[in-house]
């Protein structure tokens, strides 16, 4: 099967307690741990297992059944994935702008919630019996992003599930889920994999430099995977470039601010300020090591409280990141921040 229905080299172990404990009869799993560390691939690999006409001794999907192979076509008929979906304010403005609809349809931002309409969307599909009579299957990734109604109209299902119903939801952030929905599911949590195999996997991929990117990424091997793109490592250099002068211009950067980049604008702003944070009490740079030097100058520069503070705006920041905001106002205000660090 293709590589996103199988799960991770540091997956195993937990792999075998899943399928030897009270998660391998549970209705509801509830995967939860850091971004950027694999919960979608084991979610993924536990639907293709609990689906496998013919798993392996170990539980894994065999990749060759007639199951596998319609899951990987993505035409399996008792398998459902829920995911917030384009918005419908941006599918009417698509079609409400004649010759240019075909590009700005193209463009769709997916939304940031999974609604109630989606939910019981489902209703047909938890309804009909399964094909040949086997497992029935939903996967909900991320599973914070259902709004409050529509958590509630699957905690309906989820206290009642029909037989050979499994639900697996996939959380970064568990605590934005209703106390109810916790109640029914059994949550499984992910550690950060250890480093030295999080690194010979990057390096298997074709990341250089693997250990250097996974101390960026906090020790989350997707995301130093995806760091390792290198328009991405360029932008990053960049923009680092400018934040070790104190007297930075806010508005020329901002200016450089679209709605691809703001989320990594905010990210990135974010870890500076923890390594400024560590270097001003005599520790290390966590995250962007190869500046030391300058951050060590930089900590020596910036005003204690307001370093403090800023730290904390900067923790709401990479959530406000996601939302719809005007990127050029929005790190216009993060840099004017940056600046009065340095009195």
């Amino acid at each position: 099967m293709d590589v996103q229905w199988q799960r991770l080299p540091w997956q195993d172990a937990l792999w075998r307690q899943l399928h030897s404990g009270a998660a391998r009869s549970h209705h509801a799993l509830l995967l939860r741990g850091p971004a950027g560390i694999g919960k979608g691939r084991l979610a993924r690999a536990l639907v293709a297992a609990s689906l496998c006409q013919r798993p392996a001794d170990d539980g894994s999907a065999c990749g060759l059944c007639d199951a596998c192979s319609w899951l990987e076509a993505g035409n399996h008929p008792d398998f459902r994935r829920v995911s917030p979906a384009a918005t419908l304010a941006d599918e009417a403005e698509a079609e409400s702008d004649g010759e240019g609809a075909e590009g700005k349809a193209s463009e769709k931002k997916a939304s940031q919630q999974i609604t109630i309409e989606q939910i019981r969307g489902l209703a047909g599909f938890m309804s009909l019996t399964t094909h040949r009579g086997g497992a029935r299957v939903l996967l909900v990734e991320p599973a914070e992003a259902m709004n409050l109604a529509a958590a509630n109209a699957l905690l309906k299902t989820l206290e009642e599930p029909p037989p050979g119903t499994r639900f697996v939801l996939v959380s970064s952030q568990p605590r934005r889920l209703p106390a109810t929905v916790l109640s029914r599911c059994l949550p499984i949590t992910l550690p950060l994999p250890a480093a030295a195999e999080a690194c010979a996997w990057l390096t298997a991929q074709g990341v250089e430099d693997a250990a250097a990117l996974l101390a960026q990424a906090a020790g989350r091997p997707l995301q130093a995977l995806e760091a390792a793109d290198p328009a991405r490592t360029l932008a990053r250099r960049q923009f680092l470039a400018q934040l070790v002068r104190p007297d930075l211009d806010p508005y020329a950067i901002a200016e450089k601010a679209n709605r691809d980049n703001v989320a990594l604008w905010a990210e990135w702003l974010q870890t500076w300020c923890h390594d400024l944070l560590r270097v001003r009490a005599g520790g290390a740079p966590r995250f962007h090591g190869e500046h030391q030097r300058d951050l060590s100058r930089l900590a020596q520069l910036a005003h204690a409280g307001r370093l403090l503070d800023w730290e904390l705006r900067l923790r709401q920041a990479r959530w406000e990141s996601r939302q719809p905001v005007n990127a050029r106002l929005y790190c216009d205000a993060l840099l004017i921040d940056y600046r009065a660090l340095f009195p």
